[in-house]
């Protein structure tokens, strides 16, 4: 966020012009300088305001107070802005990630989330505004965390987390696990790697007319008999991203005979979608929407515009579509929810 500093020099000499001297509860008319300490500085730089005469004593009357030191203010949002200017510039430039170790507060949330592509411990909160804050705000005390705005229960189902971090260990690992699929340079294609599985092997799943998991048929899985019925990509090479957001899709990243490949598959079978209570409404309650298999809905269809998004920008990667889906969900709720809007960005992206 915006930190801000203090005039340290000019705090012992401001004084106050309370609204009853007797009640300070009543508050203040303004803040000032008597003339004496005035001149100790030079107003009109260090500080801006006017002379007036009040209780017969001549007074600066402040309006502000810039310090001696540049940057007390909010002058650090300069700096901020430029930041967020830059990273949002990058995403089409660069590969960019960003990695969440610790709670991240205004204009840093909005940074991570400018990299579009976030890795997030488990204890590193997003956040706008702080708990305290909120409840001073509403009145009463309705949040007790920071996790509850902003904690991996809040971030992975909304899709702003792509992946959770249990340990800084874990989240090196998954950010290079990342960085794995994607070419030295923004210019350069998908570079091929060794691959453990030959490129003429079998695949070993075979779908079934019932619903099924296509996790199994992208990267494989151990039958009930113990025996291992390979996927269609390079074992071991498959890895999910945005799990808990728009769960009718499924995307990731993998390989096939060694070069690394956007995926993006259906889900067959039936899938909830969780809304959180709001807890400063006593009435709201938890919301649970059913989505059907084989079918997008506004968060799915943004799921997939945004992974073939990612995939274009920087990465480079090719892009393996397992389509499978009975079309989109059109009823009032979804119309609603802007099913058409995020369905156009899967076309805006393909093109």
């Amino acid at each position: 966020g915006a930190r801000r500093g203090r005039a340290e020099e000019k705090k012992p000499y401001f004084k106050v012009a309370w609204n009853d001297p007797m009640d300070v509860a009543k508050g203040y008319k303004y803040l000032y300088f008597t003339e004496e300490d005035a001149n100790r500085f030079t107003p009109g730089t260090d500080f801006h305001g006017e002379y007036i005469t009040e209780g017969g004593e001549k007074r600066y009357k402040l309006d502000d107070i810039v310090g001696q030191k540049d940057g007390l203010g909010v002058e650090n949002l300069r700096g901020s802005g430029m930041i967020a200017g830059e990273t949002s510039a990058a995403y089409a430039e660069t590969f960019t990630l960003s990695y969440v170790t610790g709670r991240s507060v205004g204009i840093g949330a909005y940074i991570n989330r400018l990299a579009q592509r976030v890795i997030q411990m488990q204890n590193g909160p997003l956040l706008l505004t702080g708990f305290g804050a909120l409840n001073k705000l509403l009145g009463k005390e309705v949040y007790t965390s920071q996790d509850q705005l902003g904690g991996p229960q809040i971030m992975l189902p909304n899709g702003v987390a792509h992946q959770l971090a249990i340990d800084d260990q874990d989240g090196v690992e998954k950010v290079l696990r990342w960085l794995s699929y994607v070419p030295k340079t923004a210019s350069d294609s998908a570079f091929a790697a060794p691959a453990a599985d030959p490129i003429d092997r079998p695949i070993g799943f075979l779908p079934t007319k019932t619903p099924y998991d296509p996790r199994h048929m992208l990267a494989g899985t151990v039958s009930a008999d113990g025996t291992w019925l390979s996927g269609f990509f390079d074992q071991g090479s498959f890895t999910e991203y945005l799990a808990d957001w728009g769960k009718s899709v499924v995307v990731g990243r993998a390989r096939l005979g060694g070069v690394p490949m956007g995926v993006i598959a259906v889900e067959t079978r039936l899938v909830e979608q969780r809304i959180p209570a709001d807890p400063a409404n006593p009435a709201s309650r938890e919301t649970v929407l059913a989505q059907a298999g084989q079918v997008w809905y506004p968060d799915s269809a943004y799921k997939t515009a945004q992974a073939i998004q990612d995939f274009n920008s920087a990465e480079n990667l090719p892009l393996m579509v397992f389509a499978n889906w009975r079309g989109f969900s059109g009823g009032t709720r979804d119309m609603f929810g802007e099913i058409l809007k995020f369905g156009s960005y899967i076309v805006d992206n393909l093109r």
